[in-house]
């Protein structure tokens, strides 16, 4: 199932333009463009429609992928003129298609499973290409992890900004945690293979390290929150913090295998009780 990123990205590909030159006529900064393509940014109702428009798909394709799709680059009669638009997009853009490729793959396919041919392949690309921007395999896996990383804490952020407590906000980490969608799945698929190759692999602990470190402080600040608004007195802020994201991460696993009767539901239910008897979020 592809995503809103996705359908926008086939558009700009698509289009008789550089992206660059798209983005001005939608109205974005080339950056903002580059960012919402790659999933790290959001995009706007307006710019939606905008990207429609010039286009030539319907509001409807991009946001639910029925209707009409956009040309794409290997098919039609303006194809070789569409592959040599992609092949000339600017490094910064190359290597952000690159990663998102690479990202999914690796979480679909399996990180020993994809070679570089692959990547390659799902970008309208060279080899060379990816090798430049990736040296080695590793590089690419520690690329995919801090790619979906920055994907789950953009979510994370959009969430915050309209939750009305900090208690909500505990409740909306616990849904963005959820195995909800394709690109959920996506996620914890990356970030349990990053784990099992760290295990493996000491030379890729630090990385791993770092983007856990990030997610872990997210909630010892919120745990620390709710202790400043008078929950949670006396209980240990780093404890509650390291109970909750190892249930997080054991229960993910769990929906991820099939391991007995566990799916989202079920491991929302339990999440919601994680910080019993301290902070109460039903």
């Amino acid at each position: 199932m592809t995503s809103i990123q996705d359908r926008a990205r086939e558009v700009v590909l698509a289009a008789p333009m550089s992206q660059r030159e798209f983005a001005d006529r939608v109205g974005m900064d080339p950056t903002a463009l580059s960012k919402a393509l790659r999933g790290t940014r959001r995009l706007r109702d307006a710019e939606i429609a905008a990207i429609a428009q010039v286009g030539k798909v319907s509001q409807r394709y991009l946001r639910t992928g029925e209707g009409k799709p956009p040309v794409p680059p290997g098919g039609g009669a303006g194809a070789p003129a569409a592959r040599r638009r992609a092949d000339a997009v600017e490094p910064d853009v190359r290597r952000a298609q690159i990663l998102e490729a690479t990202a999914r793959l690796i979480a679909r396919r399996g990180f020993h499973k994809v070679r570089v041919a692959d990547i390659a392949r799902a970008c309208g690309t060279s080899t060379g290409t990816v090798h430049y921007h990736f040296p080695t395999k590793d590089a690419a896996l520690r690329a995919a992890l801090v790619f979906y990383a920055d994907r789950f804490h953009t979510r994370l952020e959009a969430e915050f900004e309209t939750a009305g407590s900090t208690v909500e906000k505990l409740r909306r980490l616990i849904d963005v945690q959820l195995t909800t969608t394709d690109e959920d799945i996506d996620e914890w698929s990356v970030w349990v293979q990053s784990w099992n190759e760290a295990i493996l692999d000491p030379t890729l602990r630090a990385g791993q390290r770092d983007v856990y470190v990030r997610w872990r402080r997210i909630v010892v600040d919120l745990v620390r929150t709710c202790q400043a608004e008078g929950m949670a007195r006396g209980a240990d802020a780093d404890a509650l913090a390291a109970r909750f994201t190892g249930l997080v991460d054991g229960l993910a696993i769990q929906v991820l295998a099939g391991t007995g009767d566990m799916d989202a539901a079920r491991m929302r239910e339990l999440l919601l009780d994680a910080f019993e008897p301290h902070i109460t979020l039903r």
